[in-house]
């Protein structure tokens, strides 16, 4: 697996108030890279672009953390174990936000809108026209806000959506691929299984490559998920993924904690 200086040093720092606290030394970056072939001097130079661009912070000399421009996208990412906890029972309405008005050729608020509607599960009804179920227990306003955070513009609305017509309803529910849901929910399962069972006993090296690459497999599946109300999608196939997901990462940071331990500790 190719992982990236810049991916490590962001993804080992989020996970840093689960390993020893809210910033992460450079020592220890360097060390996670290089579970990864990854140079000293590429972490180093990625530490600076990071820093520039506000993805990566220091409070103290030598200590990173994540910085202010990365906080919003963070806090979703790192919140997913509560995501499923979310989910209330679903009175058939949607939640709809409209950018049809928007500028498509400004690129980088076109990638910004596109990863805020996508990592809140809505999926293009009409031209211009997103949606997703309101069954999340948040409700509209809560929603509308994340979306800005992430990146959806101010000038787009976003509303409650009920009463539709029985064939764009019928349109509406069919967006989503549950079944391809399902196996992404299911081969997860069997990653997961197998993993757990052997990362104890191979070498501390490769545990931490594989528990690194996997556990973002996992997280990410849940950070995608669109959250689908239960006539859309069984609750108990995500739910199996979910548990297991859960003690995954609590086997990762383990095994993370123990590799990166101070070496005087």
């Amino acid at each position: 697996m190719r992982v990236s200086a810049k991916s490590i040093v962001l993804e080992i720092l989020s996970a840093g108030p689960l390993l020893y606290g809210p910033s992460v030394s450079v020592r220890q970056l360097v060390k996670a890279a290089a579970v990864f072939g990854v140079a000293e001097n590429n972490v180093r130079v990625a530490i600076v672009r990071l820093r520039g661009e506000g993805l990566v912070d220091s409070r103290e000399r030598g200590h990173y953390e994540i910085g202010p421009a990365a906080d919003s996208v963070n806090d979703t990412i790192s919140t997913w174990r509560i995501k499923p906890t979310l989910i209330v029972p679903w009175d058939g309405s949607w939640i709809g936000a409209f950018t049809g008005h928007l500028s498509r050729t400004d690129r980088p608020a076109l990638r910004r809108r596109s990863r805020a509607l996508r990592m809140l599960g809505f999926k293009e009804l009409r031209a211009g026209l997103h949606v997703r179920p309101n069954n999340l227990m948040e409700g509209v306003e809560p929603i509308c806000t994340q979306l800005r955070l992430l990146g959806l513009e101010d000038e787009a609305p976003v509303a409650r959506l009920s009463d539709l017509d029985d064939d764009t309803d019928a349109e509406a529910r069919g967006l989503w691929n549950a079944a391809a849901l399902e196996g992404v929910f299911a081969d997860l399962c069997d990653q997961l299984t197998t993993s757990m069972a052997r990362v104890r006993s191979i070498p501390l090296e490769d545990a931490v490559r594989e528990s690194f690459q996997l556990s973002r497999e996992a997280v990410r599946a849940f950070v995608l998920d669109p959250l689908l109300p239960e006539p859309l999608f069984p609750r108990d196939k995500r739910q199996e993924a979910f548990e297991l997901a859960c003690a995954y990462q609590d086997l990762a940071i383990d095994l993370w904690r123990e590799y990166l331990a101070p070496e005087d500790d």
